[in-house]
């Protein structure tokens, strides 16, 4: 009999870690997930930052293209237009 009641404590014992040991993995899930969502919530706001950055940096070209190379091309070519029309009262 005390062989049998040494037993019965032994599996008592075994079934209350084997609890602990589910109820931890279960915890540990519980994190991974909360990390895996944190961790696709941190990417779509990343990409969402780079579409936005990258977004802004070709206004800042065209920006760039209308503010400074637009009004130069214009400029020569009322130079040239000058050029020529003194060249043709010239004549």
């Amino acid at each position: 009999m005390t062989t049998s009641l040494t037993g019965f404590v032994q599996r008592a014992e075994y079934t209350a870690d084997r609890r602990y040991d589910d109820r931890r993995f279960a915890e540990v899930e519980a994190d991974v997930a909360e990390l895996r969502r944190q961790l696709t919530e941190d990417l779509k706001a990343l990409k969402a930052s780079i579409d936005a950055a990258t977004e802004k940096r070709g206004t800042n070209v065209r920006q760039a293209v209308y503010a400074g190379l637009l009004p130069a091309l214009f400029m020569m070519v009322s130079i040239v237009v000058q050029i020529w029309l003194a060249a043709k009262g010239g004549s």
